[in-house]
């Protein structure tokens, strides 16, 4: 009996040391820190109504980011279907979010006080080991960008038919032409138009050889989807120990393990490519001198540099390409139509940016699919730099989050039957005096966001729509596509802010048309 008590006591006496005492004591201010920072956070922001606010149980408020991950969609849309010209503010995987209205648009567009590359580090924990990538696209020296306006862009016309060359010979692969490929056959739609788009974007940044490299193509596939996934999951880990426990998630070690892989593989190259500049026996017009150029002496690591601009091009890219051939299986009147408008364009002008730009049903198409199905309930994500006040009245503290709703894109008075799929829609917009600019795929509008709008608007969109119609002609014109039989149409995946196609669709094809036989000799 002496010797329970004795241990007891024992027991007690560590339990209520006094290193247990500083433990509950760091404990006690961290929640004080805590409540205090979502006091002062709500009165700054008490003029706006509150979504979804959080139980007074959640303390890390862990519990309500994870509803609102799933519950986004019927949450905003509510709200902005019935109160379309009103802000609002939610609590988001990515923090506390002011919503502005689609009206509000035009007016932060370009407003400098707002940072997108503020909203890419916070969001995307570009401090921590494992998102380098997020990082180099969040530097305030914009060199990414500049590569992408001034570089990539400005490459349009000559890239197109190695960007056609690529598209076939990576569809032989990724399709084999075989003893029975003349049936039907499933796939999964998602995961081969990823591998499509990794080599066919590769083929432009790194050249033919790194295009074709099995371990960089993996690392580009493997780092664009499992940086965001571990960039989601880091989110709903309390913020002030983040930065411990990223190293023990499996996500985040994959994350930092592509990092290291991809080093491997372009560090020799970057280090050969010196040699041979310095020697002056080669010279070279690819992303890697692109970088080199635009950088101009400023720091930047030319590794993550090739990680980000795969990750831009490969992540939205393929979410549009898989979306436009899940409304044509669901549409099919529309595909004879724009097998002819593809072959009387390449015809009439070659593997040219001017035949993408004839392809108008096609460029119509996809800009109808980006509508119904863009990449986010919202777009225009910024990080107020100083405190502001808008003309509405709407006040948007420092170091607050804003985004601006997508609604209009659904808005009937916009688009009339806005929520149904009509590949035609934007064609027809183009015969409306003053909307022949505005209907085309790569312009913005408060009334289309799918590329954003203003200053921060997406710098790819002109490559990425062209690599779209690249990769979809090909489809197009080699094989037939339909649903499964009993598969019901594909719905879109809510994640958080986001809206992705199901990760899980499958699709059937079969081989029509191998050689792209209606070309003729331009078959590349």
């Amino acid at each position: 009996m002496g010797t329970m008590a004795t241990s007891t006591a024992g027991f007690l006496n560590t339990l209520m040391g006094p290193d247990t005492y500083s433990l509950f004591y760091l404990l006690a201010l961290l929640f004080g820190a805590i409540f205090l920072r979502d006091a002062v956070r709500n009165r700054r922001l008490s003029h706006l109504p509150h979504l979804n606010p959080k139980p007074l149980t959640d303390l890390t408020k862990t519990r309500i980011r994870k509803q609102f991950f799933t519950t986004s969609y019927t949450i905003i849309r509510q709200w902005f279907r019935a109160n379309p010209d009103k802000p609002a503010r939610i609590t988001a995987d990515v923090g506390e979010v002011i919503i502005l209205p689609a009206r509000l648009a035009n007016e932060v567009k370009n407003d400098s006080r707002l940072s997108f590359g503020a909203f890419i580090y916070n969001s995307f924990h570009a401090d921590l080991p494992g998102f380098e990538g997020f990082r180099e696209g969040a530097r305030d020296s914009r060199i990414v960008q500049a590569v992408i306006v001034r570089d990539l862009t400005k490459h349009l016309n000559k890239v197109t038919e190695p960007l056609a060359e690529e598209t076939r010979l990576a569809l032989d692969e990724l399709f084999p032409i075989t003893a029975g490929t003349e049936t039907w056959r499933s796939v999964d739609i998602r995961d081969t138009i990823l591998h499509l788009i990794a080599r066919i974007s590769s083929r432009v940044f790194l050249g033919g050889e790194l295009c074709r490299d099995d371990d960089w193509l993996k690392v580009t596939r493997d780092y664009t989807v499992d940086a965001f996934r571990a960039a989601v999951e880091l989110r709903f880990v309390p913020k002030p120990v983040r930065f411990l426990a990223h190293w023990w998630m499996p996500s985040c070690q994959k994350a930092r393990a592509h990092v290291k892989e991809a080093r491997r593989i372009i560090g020799p190259v970057l280090e050969q490519r010196r040699a041979l500049k310095k020697a002056g026996t080669d010279t070279f017009d690819d992303a890697i001198e692109w970088f080199e150029r635009e950088a101009q002496g400023r720091p930047y690591d030319p590794v993550t540099a090739q990680l980000v601009l795969s990750m831009a091009a490969i992540h939205t890219t393929t979410d549009l390409t898989v979306q436009v051939l899940s409304d044509l299986v669901q549409h099919p009147e529309l595909i004879d139509a724009l097998r002819e408008e593809i072959t009387s364009a390449l015809r009439e002008g070659g593997w040219t940016k001017n035949s993408l730009y004839n392809m108008k049903l096609l460029d119509s198409v996809i800009k109808e699919s980006q509508r119904i199905k863009p990449i986010g309930l919202v777009s225009m994500r910024r990080v107020a730099s100083s405190s502001l006040t808008l003309s509405d009245g709407t006040y948007i503290p420092k170091g607050a989050t804003i985004a601006v709703s997508a609604e209009r894109m659904w808005d009937p008075a916009v688009y009339p039957g806005g929520e149904s799929w009509d590949g035609r829609r934007f064609l027809k917009m183009r015969s409306v005096p003053g909307s022949e600019h505005v209907a085309q795929l790569v312009s913005t509008s408060p009334e289309h966001l799918g590329f954003g709008h203003g200053e921060h608007a997406c710098p790819g969109r002109f490559f990425a729509g062209n690599e779209v119609k690249i990769a979809l002609l090909h489809l197009l014109l080699r094989y037939d596509w339909r649903l499964p039989e009993g598969a019901v149409a594909p719905k879109a995946k809510t994640l958080g802010l986001s809206l992705a196609v199901d990760p899980s669709m499958r699709l059937e094809y079969r081989v029509r048309n191998r050689n792209l036989g209606e070309l003729g000799d331009l078959e590349v």
